[in-house]
């Protein structure tokens, strides 16, 4: 799972060895990088300086110049981590800037060749004021500090010093924001690479101290990081003109005819590509008509929305035959239940003092990347964590509009991913390239995986498929049950079993008229028949636990009643796995043509 990257602050005793370091994996070090983690970026570059320098050299055929470019474009990188899409890719990522670097460099050297070296002078009597003693400087670039053989080189580039001036105020406005003292540890650590016991005994402090400064520091800096990449990204969206476009609103959440959040935004955005899928075949086709997780001990309401939101929903739509894209940071453990929460939590000034999401930039390149294509952006938790769409932006006001079950309106851009539990989530269709074949085959493998406890994309801590009845009833019989959450769930698996049948009887229609389908009807029947009753018991269940107030879930009473109609839905939803396998086993034996 693409989960928040880990941003573990470092506390006393906890110093990582090299050998520690070399033991984590490339992508948990670029997912860390990504959220301005300084340190994992030095180890990612400890691993792959020496290819990458390599890697320059052979284009440059200078050694001195190699080092020049690579220095800029390892500080490129670092501004640059958060729109990194594919961390399989970091590699070719990083060649590609210091590609671009060094043919940029050649290109303008060739074109200014005649050009007196007197502009750099001139240039360099407003540097004057770095200092030679600014550990900074002297680690990420000797531009300067090797200023004896540069004033020997004949064609020297005065137009890349300005580029590379540029990069240098731009790193030093990451450490801006820090005070003299964090500035000191921080480039310590990271850039001299001194250990914090080192360090300690550099400024007379303790390690405990320097831990508690590094800690702080990160902190500070991932979030100056993310504000500067939102700014900069503007900044290039400007330039190509690309500052306002809203679509035609979705109105799908006036009138909903789902509980399912996600079901109902994937099915009005594809309404926007073409002729879309019915809810039924996208409920059915994605496996959220079949999913049942439940968290135990409390039935909490996060239990529905427990799993990879990334693989799940993408798997989804390839199954309906559509290609698409997700970025997501969501936590690994169970948030807040929003409806429990103070509701001054959920406003928009609760949003604003919380910390930027280091998937901020690449959440917005997506949304636009979407609606550029004519097609509203799925996303997570705008007002509440639920699904919503977003379906314009605005430059001047920093908006988006989006809708969800809770309202149509505005949000800012910086509030995207600071919801009640800060997740991000943004999954866009694409619109050109589709293969428009379902696959129903796949799709009923992945929902029998579901049901037998053998799906890999639900969350830790969480039970599913038809193990879930045991820990359900458990709950009940326990007395601890979370009554809104409790009510939650019963209405999400009322909805979802009810579009199972639809599901199942759309299925039915559409073979009718095809021999060749004959042999499957009566189990695509049968499993429509077995959803139809499940859906009436659920119905009792969801009157007498009723969303939001819960009802009463926890007296002997009510709890035993609704441990005896689980009994009831198990018994049906077992006998539909039979029903769905037969119509599997059967569908292997057609003939493909």
């Amino acid at each position: 799972m693409d989960e928040l990257a880990d941003n573990r602050h470092i506390t006393p005793g906890e110093d990582e060895t090299f050998e520690n370091r070399q033991k984590e994996s490339d992508i948990a070090l670029i997912q860390r990088a990504q959220t301005g983690d300084t340190e994992a970026f030095g180890e990612l570059i400890h691993r792959y300086r020496g290819q990458l320098f390599r890697y320059v050299r052979a284009l440059t055929h200078d050694s001195y110049l190699a080092e020049d470019i690579l220095q800029d474009g390892l500080i490129r990188a670092f501004i640059h981590m958060g729109q990194l899409q594919n961390a399989d890719r970091f590699m070719a990522w990083m060649q590609r800037i210091v590609r671009n670097q060094a043919y940029s460099h050649m290109n303008r050297r060739e074109q200014q060749r005649e050009q007196h070296f007197s502009s750099f002078l001139a240039f360099g009597a407003e540097d004057a004021s770095w200092s030679e003693q600014d550990s900074l400087d002297k680690t990420l670039n000797h531009l300067l500090n090797d200023a004896d053989w540069r004033s020997q080189e004949a064609g020297y580039d005065p137009y890349q010093a300005i580029v590379q001036q540029e990069m240098r105020n731009n790193f030093h406005k990451l450490l801006g924001c820090l005070n003299e003292r964090e500035q000191q540890v921080f480039t310590s650590y990271w850039m001299e690479q001194l250990s914090p016991q080192e360090i300690a005994c550099k400024f007379n402090l303790t390690s405990a101290n320097v831990y508690q400064i590094l800690s702080r520091s990160r902190k500070k800096v991932s979030q100056l990081h993310i504000h500067l990449s939102v700014e900069e990204m503007l900044a290039e969206w400007h330039s190509i003109g690309q500052n306002r476009l809203i679509l035609e609103e979705p109105l799908s959440f006036r009138a909903s005819q789902t509980w399912n959040s996600a079901a109902a935004s994937i099915h009005e955005m594809l309404g926007y590509i073409g002729s879309s899928p019915s809810l039924p075949m996208v409920m059915g086709m994605s496996g959220l008509s079949f999913r049942l997780t439940i968290l135990p001990k409390d039935i909490h309401i996060a239990g529905p929305t427990a799993y990879n939101f990334k693989e799940v929903l993408t798997r989804g739509l390839q199954r309906m035959g559509y290609r698409s894209r997700a970025v997501e940071a969501l936590a690994s453990e169970v948030g807040l239940n929003a409806n429990l929460v103070d509701p001054s939590m959920l406003e928009e000034k609760a949003k604003g003092k919380r910390l930027l999401n280091p998937r901020l930039v690449r959440a917005l390149s997506l949304i636009r990347y979407s609606i550029h294509r004519g097609i509203p952006a799925v996303v997570w938790d705008l007002n509440i964590p639920e699904f919503g769409l977003i379906y314009g932006y605005d430059d001047a006001v920093r908006t988006l509009y989006g809708t969800d079950f809770i309202k149509s309106g505005t949000i800012p851009y910086d509030h995207v991913g600071r919801g009640v539990n800060q997740e991000v989530f943004v999954l866009a269709a694409e619109s050109d390239g589709m293969i428009r074949e379902m696959n129903l085959r796949a799709a009923l493998t992945d929902v029998l995986a579901h049901y037998r406890g053998e799906d890999p994309y639900t969350l830790p801590n969480t039970v599913s498929g038809l193990a879930a009845y045991g820990v359900w009833r458990e709950a009940l019989g326990n007395r601890r049950v979370e009554p809104n959450g409790h009510a939650y769930n019963i209405a999400i698996l009322w909805d979802a079993r009810r579009y199972a049948g639809e599901f199942f009887k759309e299925l039915s229609l559409s073979w009718a008229s095809i021999p060749r389908y004959t042999k499957l009807m009566p189990f695509c029947r049968q499993a429509e028949e077995l959803y139809r009753i499940m859906t009436d018991r659920l119905d009792m269940l969801k009157q007498c636990f009723p969303f939001p107030e819960g009802g009463k879930p926890n007296e002997k009473v009510q709890g035993d009643k609704a441990i005896s109609i689980l009994v009831k839905v198990e018994e049906l939803e077992r006998d539909a796995v039979v029903a769905i396998e037969a119509l599997l086993k059967e569908w292997l034996n057609i003939p493909r043509q």
